[in-house]
Parts: structure tokens; C-alpha cells; sequence
């Protein structure tokens, strides 16, 4: 995949410097985690990838089958993902309202 490159904009708040494809010259956590094609084609992971998946709300691997909203990041501090590409920084999400926990809400209005 190319990099993406991103102007200087707001992603739902906040502002985003021009730089590349996070993942450009690393290995994906999408690969890394062995997720199926159907996971990797929905979760948001994959989709923004100007931010690494830790930074993201409602990332697959942060969802659990007891309502888990996807902003609860423990799973992420004993990622091997995170471990390897974290640097040791605290985890603050930076990308809100576009999981797939978000999908899943809009799903069950419209099924209603």
C-alpha cells in the first residue's frame, strides 16, 4: 500500500501535521496480530493509518463482547505491538467516532 500523506487538518478535533503513513516501513499491527481480512476491512486500524492503531477508539482489539465502548487502552500496554512501536509513551487516544464500536451503534439504530 502507498503511504498516505495528510495535510495539515482536523480529524474530529484534533489537528493532524502532514506526515506519512505511520506504518510506512513497519510491520502493520493488522499482520502482526494475524487479524482475518474481514477484521482488517472494518477496523479503523486500517482505515486511518496516519495514526498507529493504540491512538485510535474502537479499534477491533479493543472491543470485548460485554459492551466495551473501544477507548479502554490497557489491552494496549501489553501489546506487542505498542511495545515494540510505542516508544514507552503514555497512550492517549487521538481519533474518536470512527471504530467499529461506533459502526455497531449505527447498525442497531437502524435495526431498531
Amino acid at each position: 500500500m502507498a503511504a498516505i500523506k495528510i495535510e495539515n487538518r482536523k480529524v474530529n478535533g484534533v489537528e493532524e501535521e502532514a506526515k506519512l503513513d505511520f506504518w510506512a516501513g513497519k510491520e502493520t499491527c493488522w499482520d502482526t496480530c494475524h487479524c482475518p481480512e474481514m477484521i482488517k476491512a472494518e477496523c479503523p486500524a486500517a482505515k486511518y493509518q496516519f495514526l498507529p492503531c493504540w491512538e485510535i477508539e474502537g479499534t477491533y482489539c479493543k472491543l470485548d463482547d460485554r459492551g466495551a465502548t473501544g477507548r479502554d487502552t490497557s489491552i494496549c500496554e501489553v501489546c506487542q505491538v505498542y511495545k515494540k512501536y510505542g516508544d514507552g509513551k503514555p497512550i492517549r487516544l487521538k481519533l474518536f467516532g470512527r471504530g467499529l464500536d461506533t459502526m455497531l451503534k449505527d447498525l442497531e439504530k437502524v435495526m431498531q
